[in-house]
This record gives C-alpha cells, structure tokens and sequence, in this order.
C-alpha cells in the first residue's frame, strides 16, 4: 500500500464518530430529551451545603486579644454664655474701634457734616455700639478693660467724652452700670444725628440734577424719566423721602445746622425743594394724596422760614 493510501486512511472517520453528523429524523420523544437537557428549572431545589468548619483555633501561647475599640461621644453642643467671651478679645475690639470713633467725633466738632462724611460716621456708630455690647453683655468684662482704656488715649478719650455728655445733662458722672450704659448711649445719639445730617448733604447733592441753573424744576425731564421707567429716578425718590423725613425731625429737635454759620437756612431750603420735586413727581404717576401731602409741605416751608430756637 502506498504512502499516500495510508494518509488516505488515517483521515477517514470511523462509524463511531459518523453517527454525530448523521441527519436522520429525530422523533418527539428524542428531541424532547435532548432539549431538556439544556432547560432550567425556574424553582431550582435548594442545595445544602455542610456547615463550614471553624477555623482551628490558635495556641494560647499565640492568641492575642484585641484591645477594645474606644467608645467615642458625640460632643454636647452648649449654648454660649458671657463666660465665653474673654475680656482680652474685647479688648482686641475696642482698641481698633477707637480711633474710627475718634475720626466721627472729630467731624461732629468740627460740625462737619458734608456728603462725603457718611462713611466716617457710619463707622464711627458702629464702634460705640461696641462699648455699648461689652456693657449690655457683661459690665464686669468693662472694669476689667478699664486698664486698657486708661492706657489708651483714644479710648481714654472716647469715655471722657461720654461721660462727659452724661454728667452735661444729669449733673453727677455715671457710677453704675445703668448710668455708663446710658452715657454711651449718649454719645451714640450724637453721632447719629451727624450721620443723619450727612445724609442730608447727599439728597442736597443729588436733588440739583433735577433743577435748571435758572433754579426752576425741570418739569420736561422728570416727566420724560416717568415714561421711561427710570430705574435712578425710582432710587432717588425713595432716598428723597426718607432723607426729607430726617431733615423734619432735625428742625423738630432744633438742631438743624450742617453748613456752619447758616443755622437752618440750608435744611430749611432742602425741604422746600424736596417737597417741591416730590409733589411733581407724584402729579405725574397719578397719586393724587400724596401729590397734596407734598404740596401742602412745600406751601408751607416756601412761605416761612421754620425754625426753632
């Protein structure tokens, strides 16, 4: 037999692998039982595993026991006290307040009162409402301050001023915590007059946009700024009439001088022309009441010169 005739028979399937790819019918049943090999039960009967065996418990020579976990507490959050606050941060505080009330002291002696003072007033409140916080919170804490404040000549001087005031009006110098409350209490009312005088200055800075160099309102212009729905023109009147409210009380109280040496003659002329533009404004958008309110005040200011001695 020739080589290539061997080859030839080593290739050749034998029957036992021929019956695979034989395409003879199959009947029901068979192919029944083949494909239920390849289905799933959709419950499948649960297998039982055997218990794990523990593991093999170490020597005692090697077994360590583990130290316990620390038990951690949740922090008590406290509601703060005027124990917390420690008389060296307020310290800390009034020591870099007291020159920013000197600079507001320093203008309302100078009656200086101008728009560009608003800022130095404003600051200047906010430093005595420290003062008056310490004492409110803790009078203790301001004794114990009184070192420092002897020491410092701004705040030595800010004290001597408020008491000042107190003993002006009551004859005696504070002595109890009442009575050194109420001399910084004082002095925060005489800065705020200054801060409400300079806002006055601001509103008298701002009212002559809407005037002619002739002195006359400007009618066409502020009527032409309703139409537009000017956003500047709503600002100012809300500002013209709280600042017009202040310059009433100020000449209420009698102490209306912001230009010095004009007495009530500047305030006196604010009004008149605040009131003027209020009342024009106000016949514009249709307002008919407050249109009269504003007329009737202008009337009565353009007419006398209304102070009080």
């Amino acid at each position: 037999m020739s080589s290539y005739a061997i080859r030839s028979l080593r290739l050749m399937p034998t029957d036992e692998f021929d019956s695979l790819f034989d395409e003879e019918p199959v009947d029901d049943k068979k192919r029944k039982e083949v494909d239920d090999l390849f289905t799933f039960d959709d419950q499948p009967e649960p297998f039982d595993a055997p218990p794990a065996a523990p593991p093999p418990s170490a020597p005692p020579s090697v077994r360590k026991e583990r130290p316990a976990a620390p038990v951690h507490k949740s922090p008590q959050h406290k509601k703060r006290t005027s124990e917390d606050f420690q008389p060296d941060m307020d310290a800390l505080v009034i020591t870099a307040q007291s020159p920013l009330i000197i600079e507001g002291m320093k203008c309302l002696s100078e009656k200086d009162f101008a728009a560009n003072t608003v800022q130095i007033y404003t600051e200047s409140l906010k430093g005595v409402e420290v003062f008056i916080k310490i004492l409110e919170r803790n009078p203790n804490n301001y004794y114990k301050l009184s070192t420092v404040i002897n020491s410092d000549v701004d705040c030595k001087e800010i004290e001597m001023v408020a008491f000042r005031l107190y003993k002006t009006k009551f004859r005696n110098k504070p002595e109890t915590d009442s009575q050194i409350l109420k001399a910084y209490e004082m002095l925060r009312n005489r800065l705020k007059i200054g801060y409400n005088k300079a806002l006055v200055s601001t509103s008298m800075l701002a009212i002559k946009k809407y005037y002619l160099l002739s002195g006359t309102l400007d009618r066409e212009k502020i009527s032409q700024m309703v139409l537009d729905s000017n956003k500047e023109l709503k600002t100012d009147v809300i500002k013209f009439i709280q600042h017009l409210k202040i310059a009433v009380q100020l000449i209420k109280i009698g102490d209306f001088e912001i230009s010095k040496g004009l007495k009530g003659r500047v305030i006196n002329t604010f009004v008149i022309r605040t009131s003027q533009f209020l009342a024009y404004y106000y016949l514009v958008v249709g307002d008919a009441k407050a249109e009269e309110y504003y007329r009737r005040m202008h009337e009565n200011y353009k007419k006398y010169f209304i102070v009080r001695d």
